[in-house]
C-alpha cells in the first residue's frame, strides 16, 4: 500500500507540472505569433511562389491586425468580417497566403473553443506536401503547442522530432515545447537538459532563453550550461 505522503507528493508534482504548462503554454503562443511576423511574410511567400502578392499581402496583414486585437477577449467569437477576410484569402489567395490564412482560421477556431476543428486544420496543413515547408513546420508546432497540456504527449513529441533535430527556424520553439512535454511526462532530467542548452543557445530568441532559465529555476534545477 503506497504511503499517503508519497501520494500527496506525487499530486503536488503533477499540479506543479500542470501549472507550468498553463503558464508557459500561453507565453509560447505569443512567441509563435511574433516569430510568424518575423518570417517576413510577404517576401517569403513571394519568393516561394514566384508570384506578385502585394495585394493579397495587404489584405492578409489588415485581417491579421484585426485578429490580433481579439487576444484581449479570449473565448469570444471573432467578428464575422475577420473570419470572412481570412476565408476569402484561403479560397482565392495565392498559394502561400492560402496556407497562412488557414493557419489564422485555425487559431481563431481554437480561441473560440472549437479545439477539434483547429487541431484538424493544423494537422491537415502539416501533412500537406504542397504547402511551403516552413509553414508546414509551423502548423506542426502550433498543433503541439496548443495541446501541450492535453494531447498525447508521446505522439506530440514524435511530431516535433524533425523540427528539433533539423535546421528550421522553429527549432528553439520546438525544443521548448518538447521540454514542456517531458515535464508533463515526468521526465524532469530530459527537460532540464533541453532547457540548459536553450538558455545559452545564441540562435534562440531572447524570450525563449529567458523562459528556459525560468523553467530551470521553477523545477529546481540550477545552472544554465549543459552537462559535460
Amino acid at each position: 500500500m503506497p504511503d499517503i505522503f508519497d501520494e500527496v507528493s506525487e499530486d503536488l508534482r503533477a499540479e506543479k507540472a500542470r501549472a507550468l504548462l498553463r503558464r508557459y503554454g500561453a507565453l509560447l503562443a505569443g512567441l509563435l505569433v511574433l516569430s510568424l511576423i518575423g518570417v517576413g511574410i510577404a517576401d517569403y511567400v513571394a519568393t516561394q511562389t514566384g508570384q506578385t502578392t502585394s495585394l493579397v499581402a495587404d489584405r492578409f496583414i489588415t485581417a491579421q491586425d484585426s485578429a490580433a486585437k481579439l487576444s484581449d477577449n479570449p473565448g469570444k467569437p471573432p467578428p464575422a468580417a475577420v473570419v470572412q477576410s481570412f476565408a476569402d484569402i484561403a479560397a482565392k489567395g495565392t498559394p502561400g497566403y492560402q496556407v497562412l490564412a488557414n493557419l489564422e482560421l485555425a487559431s481563431l477556431d481554437w480561441d473560440a473553443g472549437r479545439h477539434d476543428q483547429a487541431i484538424a486544420a493544423w494537422q491537415a496543413i502539416s501533412g500537406d506536401a504542397k504547402a511551403p515547408p516552413l509553414l508546414r513546420d509551423l502548423a506542426t508546432l502550433l498543433n503541439a503547442q496548443h495541446q501541450v497540456d492535453t494531447g498525447d504527449a508521446q505522439a506530440l513529441k514524435k511530431s516535433l522530432s524533425p523540427l528539433v533535430t533539423g535546421t528550421t527556424r522553429w527549432r528553439p520553439l520546438a525544443e521548448q515545447v518538447t521540454a514542456l512535454l517531458d515535464i508533463r511526462l515526468g521526465r524532469k532530467t530530459e527537460a532540464a537538459e533541453i532547457m540548459k542548452t536553450l538558455a545559452i543557445d545564441p540562435q534562440a530568441p531572447p524570450g525563449i532563453r529567458q523562459m528556459a532559465q525560468d523553467l530551470l529555476i521553477t523545477i529546481g534545477e540550477d545552472g544554465a550550461g549543459p552537462h559535460g
